[in-house]
């Protein structure tokens, strides 16, 4: 039964299904940002003018579904501001991702349109937090409106994209995938990952790059490269331990702080 429901299911809320299946907590508060954070899209006029569209667990709508399925039902709405889930019994299931400490749940999609100023604010607050990356937080030239224009010339393209991880709501880190547009090539892409500094060392990074590979294979990729500072040992070990190979070490390409820092090129076949 749950699986001929499930297909029932608008798609748009698919998301939102995949956060509540992969929670554990009793009770789950999240606010009207958060929810539509995690589904990748807005909520309908409904979700904020009547408290009856988050009640309702019959037809012909199905959003209800994404959560119901998962064993959870509504126990409060604040209208415009938050929505209260609570569950009978607590799930047991092992094969979750979650932090041990506060239970908090991740799910792991790919960009959309509406994602884009939350895309952009999340990678300056990464910026802030590390000197790993490659661009300095004023170097920076996207705007909103250039990266929804990209990102509809890669859907066209079907070899680029950006996998956000997103934690309770919040979005915790992200992966770029940039395949090759010549022909030679399309089967090597590129990948960027950042994980924001709070939500480290929680499995984020290993989980997106999972994902990474998930959505490569999908598009006939089968070669990934990753370009790492020397000095960034974290991100090496992972990389090295989720099985990419170290090809070469460009001497001097970096410089950063008036230092010269070399840069690891590692690769994986899928």
């Amino acid at each position: 039964m749950g699986i001929m429901m499930t297909k029932k299911m608008e798609k748009k809320y698919i998301p939102l299904a995949n956060y509540f299946d992969v929670a554990l907590q009793q009770e789950i508060t999240l606010s009207f940002s958060e929810l539509e954070n995690i589904m990748g899209q807005a909520l309908p006029n409904a979700a904020y003018l009547n408290r009856s569209w988050w009640k309702k667990t019959k037809p012909p709508l199905s959003h209800y579904l994404s959560w119901t399925n998962a064993g959870y039902y509504v126990i409060d709405v604040k209208l415009g501001t938050s929505v209260t889930f609570s569950r009978t019994q607590i799930k047991t299931t092992s094969n979750i991702s979650k932090n041990d400490e506060n239970q908090s749940a991740y799910i792991i999609r790919a960009i959309e349109a509406s994602d884009a100023r939350s895309f952009i604010h999340l990678q300056e607050d990464i910026f802030q937090q590390t000197d790993f990356m490659y661009n300095e937080k004023n170097e920076l030239d996207l705007t909103v409106q250039q990266l929804r224009k990209d990102l509809v010339y890669w859907k066209q393209l079907k070899n680029r994209t950006i996998l956000l991880c997103i934690l309770n709501g919040i979005f915790a880190g992200y992966a770029v995938i940039h395949g090759y547009k010549h022909s030679k090539a399309k089967h090597v892409a590129s990948v960027r990952l950042a994980v924001k500094e709070e939500h480290q060392r929680q499995g984020i990074g290993s989980e997106l790059m999972k994902a990474v590979e998930r959505w490569s294979k999908q598009r006939d990729i089968t070669r990934l490269e990753v370009s790492v500072m020397e000095h960034n040992e974290s991100a090496l070990n992972l990389f090295k331990k989720i099985g990419f190979q170290q090809e070469s070490i460009r001497q001097n390409a970096i410089k950063l702080n008036d230092t010269y820092i070399n840069e690891h090129s590692l690769s994986k076949i899928l």
